[in-house]
């Protein structure tokens, strides 16, 4: 058993994410709240690991303790521990974000509802864009369901010492052999199954270079990804926050974000992208954490967190 530690940058809630699973369900991963642990299989160049992934310590002073029963060399360990790092925010520094989002007392009221919450990225760029497509005008519980769907059909099976197993994303190849057919009686839609296996065969034919993307500006990556069929500017955004970390995007067309900002600044109507844009504007360079505590009191709302709703319409102004 190969066991290391990864140190969080404070502060680092390990309840506010697993109060975020439960409206964001990933089927990827198997969740013991009572152990504060996950266990899901990362990618390690092609390779499916198992790993075991415990939170420790508190929101102040936060790490997690990472186990994997597989064979991994230094070099392996080391990309292990760069993707646990990226997914989890690992060394997202929160408090000058913070500072500027309390300068706004509908912000204000937020962080300290959420302190410690921080986006939980995809652990890569192809199955970031793969999850995207599948939630295109679709819910989250039904985009789980097809996302599950896609790994019981096309990802690998890796088993436990007790023979539990898990099912690793699949690859771009694996996708790109697939056919409509296939993934047409999983309750894809024909658009939707299309502009999958479209995306997946544009990595494996080198049309899209996931890893140059890296080296783009945000425009860029949305003017290089738009291109393609079915994909979007909300699409690319998504990818762009979900994927790649970006910390200053505004999806100004996502109705989860229009809806929270009618909640949290108690508008009697909701925004259209333009006010949103106006609005966002301000939380710049920070738009992508800001829009996430917005969604998160969506979230709460929809989870009637006790008091939540208290909480967003007590007047703090003078």
């Amino acid at each position: 058993m190969r066991t290391f530690t990864i140190p969080l940058t404070p502060p680092y809630s390990f309840e506010r994410l697993l109060q975020r699973l439960k409206t964001h369900p990933d089927p990827q991963l198997e969740i013991q709240p009572e152990n504060s642990l996950l266990r899901r299989v990362f990618r390690v160049g092609t390779r499916p690991v198992l790993t075991r992934i415990q939170f420790v310590g508190d929101l102040e002073n936060p790490s997690l303790k990472i186990e994997t029963s597989a064979a991994l060399s230094a070099t392996e360990q080391r990309e292990l521990e760069r993707t646990i790092r990226h997914v989890f925010s690992a060394d997202l520094d929160l408090l000058p974000i913070y500072e500027q989002m309390g300068e706004e007392p509908e912000l204000a009221v937020l962080v300290e509802r959420f302190r410690g919450l921080r986006l939980m990225h995809d652990s890569d760029l192809f199955q970031a864009m793969v999850k995207t497509i599948i939630g295109q005008q679709i819910n989250l519980t039904f985009a789980a369901n097809l996302t599950q769907r896609l790994l019981a059909l096309a990802g690998e099976e890796v088993a436990d010492e007790r023979g539990v197993k898990f099912l690793a994303f699949p690859t771009a190849e694996a996708v790109a052999r697939l056919s409509t057919e296939e993934l047409r009686p999983l309750q894809f839609s024909q658009r939707k199954a299309e502009y999958i296996i479209d995306y997946a065969r544009a990595v494996v034919n080198g049309k899209v270079d996931l890893e140059r993307l890296w080296a783009m500006e945000d425009e860029e990556v949305i003017a290089h990804l738009t291109a393609l069929r079915g994909i979007g500017r909300w699409t690319v955004e998504c990818l762009l926050m979900f994927g790649m970390g970006r910390p200053d995007l505004l999806p100004a067309a996502d109705i989860g974000l229009r809806n929270g900002i009618a909640l949290v600044y108690r508008m009697d109507t909701k925004p259209d992208e333009q006010e949103i844009r106006r609005i966002g504007a301000r939380w710049a360079p920070w738009r992508s954490i800001c829009s996430l505590y917005i969604w998160e009191a969506v979230g709460a709302a929809k989870r009637k967190e006790e008091g939540i709703r208290t909480s967003l319409l007590r007047d703090d102004k003078p």
